[in-house]
C-alpha cells in the first residue's frame, strides 16, 4: 500500500506537468513522463508531449536522464504504444533504456491496443504497474473520446445573467462577465484544440474566438463558425482580420459561401437549414481535434443538449441583469429546468470575482 501511495504521487506530478500542454500536442495524446530513482525518491528526467507531438514525452524524459536510467522507474500518464506510428514503438525505446519498472495511470483508449504496451514491457522483463488514476485519465479525455466515439470531447460554455439571459440581442454594451471570468474563458480556449461558436452569437459579442492571454496568444487553435440562416457579417474582425489563426466555417450544401482566401468553408448535411452538429463534430475528429470548446448562445446550446453531445457544461453566472435587452437562455421554459431534464448534475462551483462558474456533467 505504501508503494502504491508513492506511485500515485508521482503520477499526480506527471499529470500536473503535462496539463499546461493541453491544446498544443496535436492529434495524439498529451502525456507526462518522469524518470525516478524510486528508493531515493529522486527525479532524474521529465518529459511532456511537445507541440504537434513531434516526439514523445517518454523520449524526452529518458534523454533528460542522460543515461542514468538503468533500473529506474518510469512514470507515464498513458500506456506507451507498442505499435508503429510515426515512430518506432515507444516500448522499444523504454526497453533499450534499461528502465527497470514502468508505472502508468491510464490504458491506451483504443480497445484493440489497450494493454498491449504493458504486455510488451512485461515480456521484455520490465516490471509494470497500472493504476486507475483519475488525473491521468482526465488529461486525455479528449483523445479517448475521439478514438472511441468518433467526435471530440465537448465542453460547452454558456453565460447566464441574473435574469436568465444568455447575452444581449444587439451589438454593443458593457461586458457581461468580469475580468476573472473572462480569463477563465481564455484559459479554456488555450487548452482546446478548437473553439466553436454560432455565427450569430459570435457577431453579437464581436467575438474573434482567439486567445488573448499574455504569452499564450500562439496557443489559439482552430476557430470554427457554424453558419445559420442569416448572412454573415464579413466586416467583423472574426472574418476580416488576417491573424494566422485558422478559421473554418461550416455550412450546408444548399448554402454556398464566398469568403476571403484563408477561410476554409466546409459543407455538411443540414437539419432545419443548419449544419448537422454530429456530422460537423465528425469532421473535426477526422482533423485530429480532441478537445472542443463551444461558446454557445441559446439556440446552439439547445442543439447540443438535444443531441446529447455535451461532455462538460460550464455555466458562468453573472450578477448583471439585462431585462428586455437580453436573449433568454431557454427557448421554452426555464434553462435550469432544461438542463435538469437533460440529466446534468453539478459537480463543482467556484467564484470568479463577482461571477461564478458551475461545472456540470451528463449522467
Amino acid at each position: 500500500m505504501e508503494r502504491e501511495s508513492g506511485d500515485r504521487r508521482w503520477l499526480d506530478a506527471a499529470a500536473r506537468l503535462a496539463t499546461p500542454a493541453l491544446g498544443s500536442a496535436g492529434a495524439g495524446p498529451t502525456v507526462g513522463a518522469l524518470v525516478v530513482d524510486e528508493p531515493r525518491q529522486l527525479l532524474f528526467g521529465r518529459g511532456v508531449t511537445p507541440p504537434r507531438g513531434v516526439t514523445s514525452a517518454e523520449h524526452i524524459a529518458l534523454n533528460e536522464a542522460r543515461g542514468l536510467t538503468e533500473g529506474r522507474t518510469l512514470y507515464i500518464t498513458l500506456e506507451p504504444a507498442a505499435r508503429y506510428t510515426s515512430f518506432a514503438p515507444i516500448t522499444n525505446t523504454i526497453v533499450a533504456s534499461g528502465i527497470g519498472r514502468v508505472v502508468i495511470g491510464a490504458l491506451d483508449p483504443e480497445p484493440e491496443q489497450a494493454g498491449a504496451g504493458l504486455r510488451a514491457l512485461a515480456e521484455a522483463g520490465i516490471e509494470t504497474a497500472f493504476y486507475e488514476h483519475a488525473p491521468s485519465q482526465a488529461l486525455n479525455e479528449g483523445y479517448a473520446t475521439r478514438v472511441t466515439r468518433g467526435r471530440p470531447f465537448v465542453t460547452l460554455k454558456l453565460t447566464l445573467t441574473a435574469d436568465a439571459m444568455v447575452g444581449r440581442g444587439e451589438v454593443g454594451g458593457e461586458p457581461i462577465l468580469g475580468a476573472e471570468a473572462l480569463r477563465f474563458v481564455e484559459r479554456e480556449r488555450a487548452a482546446a484544440d478548437a473553439v466553436l461558436s454560432g455565427a450569430a452569437r459570435a457577431e453579437l459579442e464581436d467575438n474573434d474566438l482567439r486567445v488573448h492571454l499574455d504569452g499564450l496568444e500562439a496557443r489559439a487553435g482552430l476557430r470554427v463558425i457554424l453558419a445559420g440562416s442569416r448572412d454573415l457579417d464579413l466586416r467583423r474582425d472574426l472574418f476580416a482580420a488576417v491573424t494566422g489563426v485558422p478559421i473554418m466555417v461550416v455550412t450546408t450544401p444548399e448554402r454556398a459561401l464566398s469568403l476571403r482566401p484563408g477561410i476554409e468553408v466546409v459543407a455538411v448535411e443540414g437539419r432545419h437549414g443548419r449544419p448537422d452538429l454530429r456530422t460537423a463534430l465528425g469532421v473535426l475528429a477526422e482533423r485530429g481535434v480532441n478537445r472542443l470548446f463551444v461558446e454557445a448562445g441559446a439556440k446552439l446550446a439547445e442543439s447540443f443538449i438535444a443531441g446529447e453531445l455535451i461532455d462538460r457544461l460550464y455555466i458562468l453566472d453573472s450578477p448583471v441583469e439585462l431585462g428586455r435587452a437580453g436573449v433568454p437562455a431557454a427557448l421554452l421554459g426555464r434553462f435550469e429546468d432544461r438542463i435538469q431534464a437533460a440529466r446534468f448534475s453539478e459537480v463543482d462551483r467556484r467564484m470568479l470575482g463577482e461571477d461564478k462558474v458551475r461545472t456540470l456533467t451528463s449522467n
